[in-house]
């Protein structure tokens, strides 16, 4: 095991939850699935969606689209198969929870227990998790054709050059996830120009606060912005990333604590499939 993994072991024997130390043990340690999956169901509802503060952001129990889209992430990153129960039940309550105009939304159950500030006044509906929840379904070939519909007919209202030219990193998420898969979409590759420049000028800028979530747009090697992408930029970033694991082993986050788990998961992932453990 590398000296990352080593010192990263050594952080989930002290931190993170048990699903973040189930990811952990899975991807680096010898884990099963099925250990995975377990934790990961506890997060579950009846209704297949997810809850239960797996968003840290979103504390309340009733399944919500985020939670949902990061469980379908993480099951994703696993390589859990589509026709896995868990994932077919994440599908079916997507399928019902979907709106006519393309979007999912928070019911209000959702407004009654901690929420963070940036949640409470979220607007609906939106291209983030309508285009990033729509993109995860397409890497697993899944959605009905309604769904999928529905989500580009939103994405063609809202879409706006803007925020792939000038956005932040939230701004550029949906663009991102929606077109990393491979689909038919006439500007599929005008979109990932302009995400592949976004990500130039965030490393030239030096505004980038957090690493992980600037791989998060490049995915893997292979993709079409992986491939795209100059060698010397993508060693520079690789180098601060791994630079960024802290003493404890874990890696820091501007947010909520309990995120250090999931993107300590998330860096070493990136770390692994770059070639860097």
């Amino acid at each position: 095991m590398s000296d990352i993994l080593s010192k990263a072991k050594l952080f989930f024997e002290n931190n993170g939850r048990p699903v973040d130390q189930a990811r952990f043990t899975m991807h680096f340690d010898g884990g099963s699935q099925a250990a995975f999956l377990i934790a990961l169901g506890a997060y579950q509802n009846p209704d297949g969606g997810f809850g239960h503060t797996l968003e840290v952001d979103i504390a309340a129990p009733e399944s919500q689209p985020f939670a949902t889209e990061l469980a379908l992430q993480y099951c994703l990153d696993a390589g859990i198969p589509a026709s896995h129960p868990l994932i077919q039940k994440t599908t079916f309550y997507l399928e019902a929870a979907q709106d006519e105009d393309g979007g999912w939304r928070f019911r209000h159950e959702i407004y009654a227990q901690p929420l963070a500030p940036w949640f409470q006044g979220w607007t609906w509906p939106n291209l983030n998790p309508a285009c990033t929840t729509a993109g995860i379904l397409r890497q697993y070939g899944l959605g009905s054709a309604r769904l999928h519909r529905r989500v580009l007919a939103l994405f063609e209202q809202l879409a706006n050059l803007s925020e792939v030219a000038e956005g932040d990193f939230y701004s550029v998420r949906p663009y991102a996830l929606y077109f990393m898969p491979e689909w038919d979409h006439p500007q599929r590759e005008f979109y990932l120009s302009g995400l592949l420049w976004w990500q130039i000028r965030q490393h030239l800028s030096n505004k980038i606060a957090d690493t992980g979530h600037w791989f998060e747009y490049i995915g893997s090697p292979t993709s079409w912005v992986g491939r795209r992408i100059p060698a010397v930029i993508l060693q520079d970033r690789l180098d601060h990333l791994e630079a960024e694991q802290q003493a404890d082993g874990g890696w820091p986050t501007p947010y909520n604590p309990l995120w250090r788990g999931p993107v300590t998961v998330n860096n070493l992932l990136i770390l692994r499939a770059f070639g860097k453990i």
